[in-house]
């Protein structure tokens, strides 16, 4: 795969919606978002509030956070394509009492065996 070909592979798997995301990309995928976040979380943390760097990190951490929010909503649209289950369901994610389960349940969950409407196999996009 070319160079070009793995940029835009890497740009549809997070934040490309068409196409179907099997459950191990899926959890790589909420991992990575996971660590980057924790990461700018501790520097936050460790840092004092009267540093004058501690509003650049503070805002950065908020970038960040806003990009895997649209982030994570993409991957889960497109682990619940693999799913064969509608894309609204994706809002059980911003339910505070079901939310855990729900990743958990996409995690774990087998994807659709052969082909569905949303393509033909998974971790692909819809051709």
């Amino acid at each position: 795969m070319a160079t070009g070909e793995q940029a835009s592979g890497m740009s549809w798997l997070f934040f490309g919606w068409s196409g179907r995301l099997s459950r191990v990309p899926y959890a790589l995928g909420w991992a990575f978002w996971v660590v980057l976040l924790s990461a700018f979380v501790a520097r936050v943390t460790v840092i004092d509030r009267d540093d004058p760097t501690f509003l650049v990190w503070s805002v950065l951490f908020f970038a960040i956070a806003i990009v895997a929010t649209v982030s994570s909503v993409m991957l889960t649209i497109k682990r619940l394509h693999d799913m064969n289950l509608p894309s609204p369901v994706v809002l059980l994610l911003f339910v505070p009492a079901i939310s855990i389960f729900a990743l958990i349940a996409f995690m774990v969950w087998p994807g659709t065996p052969g082909p569905n409407v949303h393509g033909a196999l998974p971790d692909r996009r819809k051709d």
